[in-house]
Order: structure tokens, then C-alpha cells, then sequence
């Protein structure tokens, strides 16, 4: 498997495709985001159903933040600018990091 810069990028790819469509999902409240979001990948992105589920469990931290910014935002700009801050404030360790929005921020939209 290459891991050069066009794997690299695929991947970043469908990181934020999968964001997109996870969010989606749980502002439908659809049961199982995760489940809606492997269908999505193997049929839209021709990946084998093993394949995008292990890629959406594996990238799941990663899939709730993202969501988490896209729900929370108003711009591609402040989209970039709330992930920095939920990044900045795992890395300080702040307790509930992932599931708690950073200071000031509010809630859903």
C-alpha cells in the first residue's frame, strides 16, 4: 500500500466527507451514525464494507470532533478555527476534551 502524499491526501479526503456525513446523521438523529457513515464510504467511495467499517471505527475520535466543529460553525474558516481549539484543548488534557466544546463556544446549532 503507497503511503505517499496521494494516499495521505485520500485519506484527509474521506476523513472530512465521513465528518460531513456523520454530522448529518446526528442532527437527523439517525440511530447509529456510525453504521449510516461505512454504508456511505463503501457505496460512494467503492470501498469494501470491512474496509470503511474499520476506517470509521479507527478514525471515530477523529469523525466526532470534525462533526462536532461542522455542527458548531458558520464558516470553512471557523469550521478550521473551533477544530484547532478542540485539538489545543485534548492536548492541554482537559477532561471530557472530546465531548465537551471548548471555552466559549457554545452549543449545537
Amino acid at each position: 500500500m503507497d503511503n505517499g502524499p496521494g494516499q495521505e491526501r485520500l485519506h484527509k479526503q474521506r476523513l472530512v466527507k465521513s465528518a460531513r456525513m456523520y454530522a448529518m446523521c446526528q442532527k437527523a438523529e439517525m440511530p447509529d451514525p456510525e453504521l449510516q457513515v461505512s454504508l456511505a464510504l463503501a457505496a460512494f467511495e467503492e470501498m469494501p464494507l470491512p474496509e470503511a467499517t474499520a476506517f470509521v471505527r479507527t478514525n471515530r475520535p477523529n469523525l466526532e470532533d470534525m462533526a462536532w466543529a461542522l455542527r458548531n460553525s458558520d464558516s470553512a474558516e471557523e469550521f478550521e478555527e473551533k477544530l484547532r481549539e478542540r485539538v489545543a484543548a485534548m492536548s492541554r488534557g482537559q477532561a471530557g476534551g472530546r465531548r465537551s466544546p471548548p471555552p466559549g463556544a457554545g452549543g449545537t446549532r
